[in-house]
This record gives C-alpha cells, structure tokens and sequence, in this order.
C-alpha cells in the first residue's frame, strides 16, 4: 500500500514537474517572440550549421538592438569582455539621450545596463512610488500620465502628459532631486524594449553629467521673461524635454522640416531667406509659380530679415517657400512645441500672439515677389540710362570715367527713410 501511494506520489510530482515545465516554455516562447519574428523563415532549413550561419550574418535590423546586443545585455556584468563592452557602447551611441556623454560614461554603463522587453499596456513607473532605476528607450513608446481629479467620475484619473520615443531617458527626475517620490506613471504604449540601470549605478556614471545639463537649461530659461512663472513641474518637464543645438555659419536650421519643437535664439544670428521661383516672360518681366517649376525657371532666395537673440521661432507660423539659416555660429533652446501650447504653458495665449507677431513682421510671398520685380526694373532702367548717356558722350579712352560722367540718379544709394 505504501509503495503504491509512492508511486502515485513520483507520478503526481513528474506530471506536475512536466506541466511547469511547459508553461515554462510557453512562457519563455512569448516572452522572445518578439526576438524571433526578426529570423526569416524562407532561408531556414534542415541543415543546422546553414541555419546558425543564416541567424550569425542577420545582426542588424530595423530598430536598435540587434539579437547579438540583447544576449549580451542579457549576460550578468562580470561575464562582459572587452569586445562586449565595446559592442554595447556603440549601441548606446546611438541613442539620443546619450551622444552627450563621454567615452568613459558609455564604457561604464556598457558594464551594468540591462535590458527588458515589455509588452504594451504594462506600466513600468507608478507615480508615488519610490525611485530606483532610470530607464532608457531602444524601440517602442512609452506614455506618460498624472493623476488627476475628475470632478465628473468623483475619482482621480491617469491623465496623458506626454509620450517617450526611442532614444529618450526616463525616471531620471526623481533620482536627481532627494527625498522626493515619482511624479508621473509611465506605461508602454507599444511592445518596448528598454534599457535600464539602478539608482547605485545612474548616480555614480551620469548624475553628475545631468546636473550640469540641468543647471544650463535653467540658465536658459532665465534669459527668457516668458518663463518666469513656470511652477516646479513645469521646469522639471522642461529639463526632460528641451535640448540646446548649435549651429554652424551657413547651416540650416530644420524648423521646416522638424516641425515639433519651437526655437529660442540665445546667441547669434539667423536669416530667414524666401525662395521666389520665378519665371521670364515675353515682354522680359517676370511672373511668380510655384516651387516645384518647370524648366526655365530660376530660384531666387531673398533675405527677409534677422533673428537675434532673444527670439522665437517655430511656433506654428508658415514656412511654405521658406528657410531658416544661421547667419553667424548660433546656439537655440528647443523646446517640444505640443508641449508648449498646452494650456500650462500657455497662459495668456502668448505663443500664439507671438505667432501672429512674427508673422505680421515677415512679407507674404507676393509682397517680395513685387518687390523683387521692382528692384529688377530699377536695374534695368539704371543701366539703360548709363549705356545711353555712353552712347552720347563717347570718350577717346573708355577706361577713364569720372563721376561726372555718371547721372547722379545713378549714384545715389537706395535706402530706407524712418518715418
């Protein structure tokens, strides 16, 4: 009786044993499906060393990491060479948040960053808790929420604030300020990969790095009296997510294309130059078309005017036919634009008056299209005239030209009267 009850005994724990065992694996498969679908299936057959080969070449993909990075990210740090290490920090380059740091930062963070994969809708930060890791995005998006009242449902509601893309940090506030707790929930929007490390590791490689960038935005801001009764939140949100860029001479900024972030000059000069795509006619004038022309047409870029410190751009205003280049070597705060007229941020609809402040001072396409049609009849007459009077008061030696020689109207400088 007792060997029997054994056996039943050994046969219950292997059946139990075989079931955890699958669940295991199941678990295991869902976890790594999203590894797996970057493996093709045409090319893979029945020769295993053909199919290892396949899987070693196929080390790139459309995102960040790669099946080869996340097995090394995988790896406990003690277990890391040189060449892993080096791997890893060229991964790391390539985030945005990071290509501010130095050689030695990414060596270190390449010897205790991890990674995790999570699925959409998992929350990764809850708002109130305690802080102990800072998260990097590789692929993916993650949302970011506060907790409102909302005085219909009578309840406090996870509320949208903002999102984080690929290339974006994290978690960081709380790390960089003492004693407080998370001031947002982040969850994933879509299936994301992540990097991270702990709050040992973050204030020993980067917080000093951080403080300093946190320290320069906010000397930014101050130069600025649009900003001057932002609350405590609001700047820290403005440290996440504004950057300051510099521009080259000559360099284009790309506030036409990158149409997200507005731009806050704090030293140098911009122009702003118009493209006119012009046409010659019959009669030797000219007509405006569109930029995309035919051939025969020129483009001809005018300077419209100058952006000095202290200026704003890029808050919605038109940019059709339009560019934005530094004229001298320039440095700009960006700030997300969304972010910007969002109600907090925009007391007193003061962007928008801004917006239609700048576009008043800038003339309409037209307008410069009929001035450029002025100048250039005032050329042709000038030099109408000058060949005209030659003509009449022909000289032995031509070379010789005094100022009398030349129509007054011809040497007077055109120019602007203050009225």
């Amino acid at each position: 009786m007792a060997t029997k009850r054994k056996a039943d005994e050994e046969k219950l724990r292997r059946r139990r044993l075989a079931r955890f065992r699958f669940r295991r694996l199941v678990h295991v498969v869902i976890f790594n499906r999203h590894w797996i679908a970057e493996i093709e299936d045409q090319d893979i057959g029945n020769n295993v060393h053909r199919n290892v080969a396949i899987i070693e070449r196929r080390l790139t993909r459309k995102g960040t990491l790669t099946i080869i990075d996340k097995r090394i990210l995988n790896s406990r740090p003690e277990e890391r060479t040189e060449d892993h290490r080096r791997t890893l920090r060229t991964v790391l380059r390539k985030l945005e948040c990071m290509r501010d740091f130095s050689k030695h930062q990414l060596d270190e963070l390449a010897g205790c960053v991890a990674f995790q994969y999570l699925e959409p809708g998992r929350v990764i930060l809850r708002e109130g808790h305690e802080p102990v890791s800072v998260y990097f995005v590789a692929d993916g998006e993650v949302t970011v929420s506060r907790r409102q009242w909302d005085w219909v449902s009578r309840a406090f509601l996870d509320v949208p604030c903002g999102t984080r893309t690929r290339g974006q940090m994290f978690g960081e506030i709380t790390l960089l300020q003492q004693g407080i707790r998370r001031t947002a929930t982040c969850t994933t929007a879509t299936a994301c990969e992540l990097l991270w490390i702990g709050r040992r590791e973050f204030e020993r490689i980067l917080k000093g790095t951080l403080l300093e960038r946190w320290r320069q935005l906010q000397l930014a801001l101050e130069r600025f009296d649009y900003f001057q009764y932002w609350t405590t939140d609001q700047f820290y949100e403005y440290c996440i997510l504004s950057r300051i860029v510099s521009f080259e001479p000559q360099q284009k900024i790309p506030v036409d294309v990158d149409r997200s972030n507005a731009y806050f000059v704090l030293s140098g000069q911009c122009m702003i130059l118009q493209c006119l795509t012009v046409a010659r006619t019959v009669a030797g004038s000219y007509r405006l078309l569109p930029l995309q022309g035919t051939v025969g047409v020129e483009h001809r870029f005018i300077d419209v005017g100058t952006l000095s410190c202290g200026a704003v751009f890029g808050l919605g205003e038109p940019l059709e036919h339009r560019m934005v280049v530094a004229r001298t070597a320039v440095q700009c705060l960006t700030v997300p634009r969304n972010w910007l007229l969002a109600k907090r941020q925009n007391v007193g609809n003061t962007w928008e008056r801004l917006r239609m402040r700048l576009e008043a001072a800038i003339p309409s396409r037209r307008q410069l299209f009929e001035q450029f049609v002025r100048g250039q009849r005032w050329r042709r007459y000038r030099k109408q005239l000058v060949d005209a009077f030659v003509r009449r008061n022909p000289r032995n030696d031509p070379a010789i030209t005094r100022p009398t020689d030349v129509p007054i109207i011809c040497r007077v400088e055109q120019g602007d009267i203050d009225g």
